[in-house]
């Protein structure tokens, strides 16, 4: 069930899900005239000599629409896909996401939970043997989403895959970043930090990337597996001690990051080589990255829609980070921010301390002057205009495990807003005038090991936990948000849209409509 009330926040999240599929994005980025292929500004000759790997959620679509543009010219190919996926889209009626019939390809599914397992590295060794295999005629293109990380575990002995799967583990519970786990990947694991390109020499390799990370960091997305890499081990080490888990680390691990920074010391420049010298670098001259989609898209998608509503719209930032309770509690001062702004009139006593206080408390978030000026200027346009304002966002936050519920960093976050907004609207009055709702959803469709997108929350929500005898708050404590949302009001609350085939982080949307603007 899904509330009408809703339907603007569902309406905007969908439009910025559909405007990263993977057939547009491809299309965009591959263009063949005269059979050669054009892509990122260089140019390959096609002669039946096209071979295609790919690990993550997005790339059995992304897949399907290299084979439409380079059918012809494609030997052969492996691509790693979740567990159960070509069933669930085809469930889902999105078939067009998944390979034809007749396709050149072997799919190979695993990573159950989004956690590597048996099957994913089975998959990573087949795509191993495939590449070694290439020649300096041959072009490998590789398909790279979010999840492709878990797609691709092929850890350096004597790690084993059990050993990473418990490190992977302790570091989500304890709050790394995708960026701290991607980094140790990059070290306890053969394929990744540039290990599948240096693999794959001397073949020509196009990595097309759909980029589900911060600021698009191409040696960070998925492990960085055909991007030359300049991380050290002890970054490993460090990362281990910043979240206080060297206890916890599997021993293999310690000891192999260990020898890894001995040998580090010892190895040559990492700077990009002068003409006729060698160093690393040059393993990595054969290899085009190009990033073809992003969060970014998806935002400005968003924004667009909302405008469409008829909502005056803006992108606050397409790089959130932080802990999404935290984050949840950022956006309620987005929306005091757009009430107070509302009312706001110069003559009144008090009302500009408190808007220079919320934008203080904005800035020191991390936004910029200049976002938090062009949303004054929006929201004293949406009042001249009789108008609503959406504040849109994109990123990646991280959930610190406490509880034993079941949950994900979107829903979190929708439950810390509601129970903020709860609390605001209790000390500030002028709040009650505005009809005030959050949604925050993974574009992937999947927030943590649940079924849902993500979660909407209202200035309604904790009201009707009580009604129903809920403790909104002893949920969030116990990271059980999915069972809240999952089983309050028929699930008016809840975000599903199965898997969605792309995968650029996630995506925030705070709606604040005046409830009547002649008592403002």
């Amino acid at each position: 069930m899904s509330s009408d009330r809703h339907q603007d926040l569902r309406d905007i999240f969908n439009t910025a899900i559909s405007s990263v599929l993977p057939a547009k994005m491809i299309t965009r980025a591959l263009t063949v005239k005269d059979n050669t292929l054009h892509v990122g500004g260089r140019e390959y000759e096609l002669d039946n000599n096209v071979y295609v790997v790919g690990f993550g959620k997005a790339v059995a679509g992304m897949a399907r629409a290299v084979e439409d543009q380079l059918h012809h010219h494609i030997i052969d190919g492996i691509i790693s896909v979740p567990h159960r996926l070509g069933t669930t889209l085809r469930e889902l009626g999105k078939g067009d996401l998944w390979l034809k019939e007749n396709t050149k390809l072997k799919v190979m599914e695993g990573a159950k939970g989004n956690l590597p397992d048996v099957d994913s590295e089975r998959a990573a060794h087949a795509i191993k043997k495939l590449v070694t295999s290439l020649t300096d005629r041959h072009i490998l293109i590789v398909l790279i989403s979010g999840g492709g990380s878990a797609l691709l575990p092929l850890p350096c002995p004597p790690i084993t895959l059990e050993e990473e799967a418990a490190l992977t583990k302790t570091l989500s519970q304890n709050g790394a970043t995708i960026n701290d786990m991607n980094t140790i990947r990059k070290h306890i694991e053969e394929l990744k930090g540039g290990g599948l390109a240096k693999a794959a020499f001397p073949a020509q390799v196009i990595s097309l990337i759909l980029s589900d990370v911060v600021d698009d960091k191409m040696d960070i997305i998925a492990s960085a597996p055909t991007v030359f890499d300049i991380s050290s081990p002890q970054m490993c080490i460090d990362i281990f001690k910043e979240l206080k888990i060297q206890k916890q680390v599997p021993a293999s691990v310690n000891e192999f990051l260990f020898k890894k920074s001995v040998e580090f010391a010892k190895m040559p420049s990492l700077k990009k080589p002068e003409a006729g010298y060698s160093t690393p670098w040059s393993k990595f001259q054969h290899v085009k990255n190009v990033i073809v989609g992003n969060n970014s898209m998806a935002t400005k998608a968003a924004r667009d829609r909302a405008e469409e509503l008829g909502l005056l719209s803006i992108v606050v930032s397409a790089s959130l980070e932080g802990e999404a309770r935290n984050v949840g509690e950022l956006f309620v001062d987005i929306a005091k921010y757009i009430a107070f702004m509302y009312n706001y009139k110069p003559s009144r006593d008090g009302g500009s301390v408190t808007l220079v206080q919320l934008e203080l408390k904005l800035a020191q978030f991390g936004f910029e002057k200049k976002v938090l000026n062009d949303l004054n200027s929006l929201t004293r346009k949406a009042r001249n205009c009789r108008k609503g304002v959406c504040v849109v966002s994109g990123g990646e936050t991280v959930v610190k495990v406490k509880g034993q519920g079941k949950g994900g960093r979107n829903q979190e976050m929708a439950l810390a807003f509601g129970i903020g907004l709860e609390n605001a609207r209790v000390e500030e009055e002028k709040l009650n005038r505005f009809s005030i709702e959050f949604l925050s959803g993974g574009t992937d469709g999947q927030d943590g090991p649940t079924d849902a997108a993500g979660a909407i929350a209202d200035d309604n929500l904790i009201q009707k936990c009580t009604l129903e005898g809920v403790e909104a708050e002893t949920f969030l404590e116990n990271n059980d948000s999915y069972t809240l949302f999952s089983d309050l009001d028929d699930g008016a609350y809840i975000v599903k849209t199965g898997l969605t085939g792309t995968n650029v982080m996630d995506i925030q949307a705070l709606i604040v409509r005046p409830r009547n603007l002649d008592d403002l």
